[in-house]
């Protein structure tokens, strides 16, 4: 797990703020769920990206 990967990939705002509410109430596969569903992105990059949420890593917004 890399979280500073995630500054690379983009994630609408919607999916970032539904994946970290769930990150922090510890329901790590629902956030990584959330995020594939919203981008299409393998299980690998969610999970960098549901970790950078928490860890207060930028991750782009996608439009």
């Amino acid at each position: 797990m890399d979280p500073r990967r995630a500054r690379v990939f983009p994630v609408p705002a919607e999916a970032q703020d539904d994946a970290r509410m769930f990150m922090l109430g510890g329901d790590t596969i629902r956030a990584v769920k959330v995020i594939v569903d919203a981008t299409g992105y393998d299980l690998r990059q969610a999970r960098d990206i549901v970790y950078a949420l928490v860890y207060d890593i930028e991750v782009p917004r996608a439009n």
